[in-house]
């Protein structure tokens, strides 16, 4: 229970500015601290593919090839909206049983890159960019690049240095059920 600062006496009170200041101290030293750590991380992640960069291209501009490997479109609680812009972009919907919204958007496509935007209600910007590079053989190196902008929050700064730790298997393990979509 917080008591007025009137009911304590002298050395409460000093011990209270003390520790009060401390606190002031350590927020404004993170705040700080974080104006230093960047606003956008990327992570990457890559995979070799045995298939041509068209068989690997199809499986991600194709938004209905994605329940072959993406997470979020194998889960039963999550449903997928397929959705289509007056401008051709290809989209869809994901809405989880909360009601919470993603929306996925090819917003470009070219042969070797593929930029996906994946737009929400948070503040934290992300999109997904696949460049793809072919091998010999008719093998395809597949780098998964996830672009995320945490804006000037500074909790969200330090959350970007853990990103990679937070999700990356989950990256890791979609880019192999991607190869092995293209493989069989």
């Amino acid at each position: 229970m917080l008591l007025p600062l009137k009911f304590l006496n002298g050395n409460k009170m000093k011990n209270a500015i003390v520790f009060l200041t401390f606190l002031i101290t350590v927020f404004v030293v993170i705040f700080l601290l974080s104006l230093l750590l960047p606003s956008k991380v990327t992570v990457a992640k890559s995979v070799e593919i045995n298939g041509s960069i068209d068989k690997v291209r199809s499986q991600i501009i194709d938004f209905d090839k994605w329940k072959n490997w993406y997470p979020a479109f194998k889960d039963k609680d999550i449903s997928v909206v397929k959705n289509q812009f007056s401008n051709n972009l290809n989209s869809v919907v994901l809405i989880d049983m909360k009601g919470k919204k993603i929306t996925l958007i090819v917003v470009d496509s070219t042969r070797n890159e593929i930029e996906v935007n994946v737009e929400s209600s948070s503040s934290t910007k992300v999109s997904y960019q696949f460049v793809l590079t072919p091998k010999a053989d008719h093998q395809t190196e597949l780098a998964w690049n996830i672009n995320t902008q945490f804006g000037w929050y500074p909790w969200k700064r330090i959350q970007g240095i853990y990103l990679d730790k937070f999700s990356g298997d989950q990256y890791v393990a979609a880019l192999a059920d991607l190869k092995n979509a293209v493989e069989h």
